[in-house]
């Protein structure tokens, strides 16, 4: 019998037993229309046959099968008719199992790979059908061993889950897994056996920093360059000796096998570099000696190659006009709703399908609010404004869930949630939702404008609204803001996605003085006159004209043609220099500096040099007084920031 766990495995046969006790161990022919199973009968029964029949299983086998249909049944992962087309497969594997493995007591006797490849030769000498490429037509037979298996192996390996050799993270303490994730087991039986526990020492600190997906990332890329190096090095054990030679080696045959696959090159070599850099820094016995600068050059990098119009992918607004024409169509129906609130909000799937019930829906003197946590940039309880109309629907749904929640069934109170089935408690994968949209678009012939049938993904939801709120002419730090964008170079990604038409105006009125656009999605221009708050600084029109390069001390805002060399090393004096309230704290850092080196200057009698610094103390402090009065200094003003031709001209300074 395969050693699995510490404990004999006799003792954990008998709390399987335990568990199985009453009705579901007593009884070797399940009877559907007993009582027990009332609280799982669907509305409609399979029609083959009402029982579920184990008497032609041996001892013990027969115990582990009763008990991974019990464990599913119970927790409603599987539905009481899976359970019972399950059933009449089971004459077929006791046939297998007394063909094989006559004496078998349990399933665990056998490797799961060598259990799952068996069965599945069994099936076909027995005439199962296979299709072109191989598999089994039927995946009934695969899928009710896959599940089996791992249902009793889990329940015996009583070991800690980092010494196991495939990871269930759901049983990890702190790992960081989605709630609309589909994948939560890392595999580490491809990993060499001689860097398996390397790899695992390392992924176990990732686990509880990182996400599953960026795991799952660094799993892959540990597993090709250790596999990479065992073939063509048989008798390496460590990573010490590694040097530049046997990098670029890896590098030729790395770039040859992610030919034609740029994200994932870029991300599993970014992986790598940062496996090999904390193993250093960490001072694992099995890391390089070498430094990793002499390992992994920055041209070892490839350049991430963007075409202009793959920037940033939205939604055209032809087709946005044709998809909410057509949103009462959209099947499944329990998907209608959650594209609504892709397309109001902009936020992405996974923060719409993390929505609870109880907290998504506020109402406050100035209107109603849609509000979440937005995870990755972790936002939590961010919230922005919706119309009465969609409070409405969201109202509806609530009340909904509500009525068919339980701890059991969703436990995380979602607004939006799997109440039975394998998912149960969780939300419907995302893939669910985009597949209905990309039916919706081929049944209806909902087409983009160069008359193609468009192919939606969750994420354009969000370019699209980030492109609207700014066409739109919310200010960029309000957008941000609604986006929950960690820093605003992402939300100034968006300003660049306008219709063509439109964007050759917004330039050439941009080159010619101060623009905005207006609520109908016309530009405007803005008369001198008209601008009166000094104070704020118009970044939409500097972005085009001026440097605006931001320096320890503040914004140097010289015009794009003008040279200046002291523009890294700014002068105190110049004209250029824009400084906000925000660098205040660097300007106290550098006045107490400066008040130290004058000090010591009296110190050791050095006048000339106590003099410069008095003299560049006074300008700090002169700026200071003012940034702490709310204002921004700059010498040039305003008109000498932002006005360039005709403007600059009139103006007097």
């Amino acid at each position: 019998m395969l050693k699995i766990s510490y404990q004999p495995i006799e003792v954990e046969a008998n709390k399987l037993i335990a568990e199985l006790d009453g009705y579901w161990l007593e009884n070797d022919i399940w009877d559907i229309n007993s009582p027990i199973f009332d609280k799982y009968r669907p509305e409609k029964l399979h029609k083959k046959t009402s029982v579920i029949n184990f008497s032609k299983l041996s001892s013990g086998v027969k115990e582990e099968i009763k008990y991974f249909l019990m464990i599913n049944i119970t927790s409603q992962k599987m539905s009481l008719n899976l359970a019972i087309h399950y059933g009449l497969h089971l004459s077929r594997f006791s046939r297998f199992v007394k063909t094989h493995y006559p004496k078998m007591l349990s399933l665990t006797e056998v490797s799961p790979e060598k259990l799952k490849r068996q069965w599945t030769t069994y099936l076909i000498s027995e005439g199962a059908k296979i299709n072109k490429a191989g598999k089994l037509s039927n995946s009934y037979y695969e899928s009710m061993v896959n599940q089996l298996i791992k249902i009793v192996f889990d329940f015996y390996d009583t070991r800690n889950e980092f010494e196991k050799d495939i990871w269930d993270c759901r049983k990890i303490p702190g790992a960081r897994i989605g709630i609309t994730n589909t994948g939560f087991l890392l595999d580490f039986l491809k990993i060499p056996m001689q860097f398996r526990d390397l790899a695992k020492r390392y992924l176990k600190v990732r686990i509880v920093s990182r996400s599953w997906d960026q795991c799952y990332i660094d799993l892959q890329s540990l597993k090709l360059f250790f596999t990479f190096f065992v073939k063509n090095y048989p008798s390496i054990t460590t990573l010490t000796d590694l040097n530049r030679n046997d990098f670029e080696n890896y590098l030729a045959w790395f770039k040859n096998y992610t030919k034609g696959m740029e994200k994932t090159h870029i991300a599993y070599f970014v992986s790598l570099k940062l496996f090999i850099s904390y193993i250093q820094m960490a001072d694992y016995p099995e890391a390089p000696v070498k430094d990793i600068s002499k390992l992994i050059f920055d041209e070892d990098f490839p350049k991430k190659k963007i075409k202009a119009d793959e920037n940033i992918k939205y939604i055209p607004e032809g087709v946005i006009i044709q998809l909410e024409k057509n949103f009462s169509k959209i099947e499944p129906a329990d998907c209608i709703p959650i594209v609504i609130l892709l397309r109001i909000s902009g936020w992405r799937i996974s923060d719409i399908l993390n929505l609870k019930y109880n907290e998504c829906l506020q109402k406050t003197s100035q209107g109603w609010y849609l509000c979440g946590d937005i995870v990755k940039t972790e936002v939590m309880g961010h919230r922005i404004p919706i119309t009465d109309e969609v409070a409405a629907i969201v109202k509806v749904l609530i009340e909904e869930v509500k009525q068919k929640s339980t701890k059991q069934n969703n436990p995380h109170k979602l607004l939006f949630v799997r109440l039975k089935g394998r998912r149960i408690g969780k939300p419907p994968i995302r893939s669910y939702i985009i597949d209905a949209l990309n039916r919706l678009a081929n049944k209806y012939e909902i087409v983009d404008d160069q008359g193609k049938i468009f192919k939606f993904a969750n994420h354009a939801f969000r370019h699209t609204k980030a492109m609207e709120l700014i066409n739109n002419g919310m200010n960029l730090l309000h957008v941000q803001k609604w986006m929950a964008h960690a820093s605003p170079e992402m939300t100034l990604r968006y300003a660049r996605i306008l219709d063509t038409t439109m964007r050759k105006s917004w330039e050439e009125v941009a080159r010619q003085g101060i623009f905005k656009i207006d609520d109908t999605g016309n530009i405007k221009k803005i008369d001198i006159s008209d601008i009166e708050n000094e104070n704020v600084i118009e970044w939409e029109y500097i972005r085009y004209n001026l440097d605006a390069v931001r320096m320890p001390l503040g914004y140097c805002m010289k015009p794009k043609k003008q040279e200046c060399h002291t523009q890294l090393n700014p002068c105190l004096t110049c004209r250029n220099l824009c400084t906000t309230a925000e660098f205040i704290p660097q300007y106290e850092f550098e006045i107490c500096e400066t008040k130290a080196l004058i000090e010591r200057g009296k110190m050791q009698n050095r006048t000339v040099w106590v003099e410069k610094n008095q003299a560049l103390l006074e300008k700090y402090e002169t700026v200071l007084e003012v940034l702490k009065t709310g204002c921004l200094y700059h010498k040039a003003g305003k008109k000498g920031r932002e006005f360039v031709g005709e403007e600059r001209k009139n103006d007097s300074f």
